[in-house]
């Protein structure tokens, strides 16, 4: 067993509730210029018993809004009934266990209420979930909720789906949580409050009126929720800006606001974390830099897992696969399959459209492997400012962006990036950047973000039913197929 008072020292609270505050990680959120509560919170049930997997890259501050939440709870629950621990410096399954049942049964003791258990960055432990299970086994899931935390989107939700009793999804609820960079919606709302209660004014606040507003924008009714949004367009293009340098990362965000630019040792944070997983992962540092190599040189183009291997000089385009699965599953990239237009369906063995979809993420891989001795923040500054680079920046939020709002159209803890997002190239070699399945619609999007906009650029779209062109200034819309600026589309995402 474990004793009490070496549990106690990240649990402070149990002696004295306010000791919450002294906590680095809410001091360091209530001294920030910036703050943003993530809209994921409101999803999290605390009075279920639910076990939530609660992923998502480094940096995003899964740690952070772990301890709002202890925060905000410590005013409903008895100290007693609230349980963290980091599970960073935990060396096996047996050792989480006796830590778990050294908690609850000195918890069961002080009171016999509801349970909040939160296990931060769990999937370090291997074979984390047979000391969850047993647990369960032997003391019942009832009267307990689960939030377990980690990075790799791979290892949390499988690890989860092997606990007994998943009551939270046989409820209907959705139990693997992602917690990612702030959508642009949200980077509004956070940097400019005033701007965003516009926004929040024409209903955009709310998911439900997003998508319906969304799919208005393709059946001929754009001209309904663009028009008020039109004045806004010169402050949302400042914002805009500003997440294609910070990405919504908040650590990056608030160092841009109050320094104006970002020290390199942000960028070299989110690196060493990343790397740490990485190896974690039996994987090779060096192959790894050579696959984000790649992904910069191709951002946004489709290419074959072959190329890569050949210009890369890595063996097998196999081991190009299993290291772009892994990046994925860290979340530093969106693999989009072409689209078969006849059958509707994708082509696995197609081609492959990558993007690195953060901002952030972007320039500091590029910064890694490309300068790593300079300038991080120089060098991002310098990409950007040119319209090529900025242009790639935009399609990648877009693709991203276009991502998230297929999930909210289906949300399913079966959801898949690769089956819901695509690109179309036709015969004539025609490409569209985008594809999304929007429940059962199929909406094709073309990143135009160039000042001018053309009779041609309607060109690949037509051939669609509708479909949208995202440009830098332009709003037209011309029946079912509708141009707009993609700072005013993100705000329907």
């Amino acid at each position: 067993m474990v004793e009490i008072a070496e549990l106690a020292k990240q649990n402070p609270w149990w002696a004295d509730a306010s000791a919450i505050e002294g906590d680095d990680k809410i001091k360091d959120y209530d001294a920030a210029a910036v703050k943003w509560v993530p809209r994921l919170k409101k999803h999290l049930h605390l009075e279920k018993d639910v076990r939530y997997s609660l992923r998502g890259p480094r940096q995003v501050g899964k740690t952070t809004l772990a301890k709002l939440i202890i925060r905000e709870e410590l005013k409903n629950r008895k100290p007693a009934n609230i349980f963290y621990f980091t599970c960073d410096l935990v060396t096996s399954p047996d050792a989480l266990k006796d830590i778990l049942e050294s908690y609850l049964a000195w918890a069961q003791r002080q009171s016999e209420e509801r349970k909040l258990i939160i296990l931060d960055e769990v999937s370090r432990v291997k074979e984390w979930e047979f000391a969850l299970k047993n647990i369960i086994d032997v003391l019942s899931p009832e009267g307990k909720t689960f939030i377990l935390t980690g990075s790799s989107s791979r290892d949390l939700k499988h690890g989860i789906e092997r606990l007994p009793g998943r009551k939270g999804e046989l409820g209907g609820e959705q139990t693997h949580k992602i917690l990612l960079p702030m959508k642009f919606a949200e980077y509004v709302e956070t940097r400019n409050p005033g701007l965003y209660s516009k926004i929040r004014a024409l209903g955009l606040a709310d998911n439900s009126t997003r998508k319906s507003a969304f799919m208005d924008l393709i059946h001929g009714h754009s001209d309904k929720w663009a028009d008020p949004l039109l004045p806004l367009q010169g402050a949302l293009d400042a914002l805009f800006e500003e997440y294609l340098v910070t990405g919504g990362i908040m650590t990056a965000v608030n160092q841009f606001q109050t320094k104006k630019e970002i020290g390199n040792t942000v960028y070299e944070l989110y690196l060493q974390f990343f790397f740490g997983d990485v190896a974690r992962m039996m994987r090779e540092e060096t192959t790894a830099k050579k696959i984000l190599s790649a992904v910069v040189k191709h951002q946004g183009k489709p290419v074959g897992w072959t190329a890569i291997a050949k210009g890369m000089d890595i063996k097998s385009p196999l081991t190009v696969v299993q290291y772009a699965d892994i990046l994925h599953n860290l979340f530093a990239l969106n693999v989009y399959n072409a689209f078969d237009q006849n059958n509707r369906v994708p082509k696995h063995r197609s081609d492959k459209k990558l993007q690195i979809p953060n901002p952030f993420f972007f320039h500091a891989f590029r910064g890694h492997v490309e300068n790593p001795s300079g300038n991080y923040f120089r060098y991002a500054q310098q990409f950007i400012q040119t319209s090529e680079g900025k242009a790639l920046l935009a399609e990648a939020v877009c693709g991203d962006h276009l991502t998230r709002l297929s999930y909210n159209f289906a949300p399913s803890d079966l959801f898949d990036q690769a089956n819901s997002v695509f690109y179309v190239r036709t015969a004539r070699g025609e490409t569209i950047d985008f594809i999304a399945r929007l429940g059962e619609e199929l909406v094709p999007v073309e990143v135009k973000y160039q000042n001018q906009i053309g009779g041609g650029d309607y060109r690949a779209i037509r051939k669609f039913k509708h479909g949208i062109i995202a440009t830098k200034k332009t709003f037209e819309a011309k029946g079912q197929h509708v141009a707009i600026p993609l700072p005013i589309l993100l705000l329907f995402v």
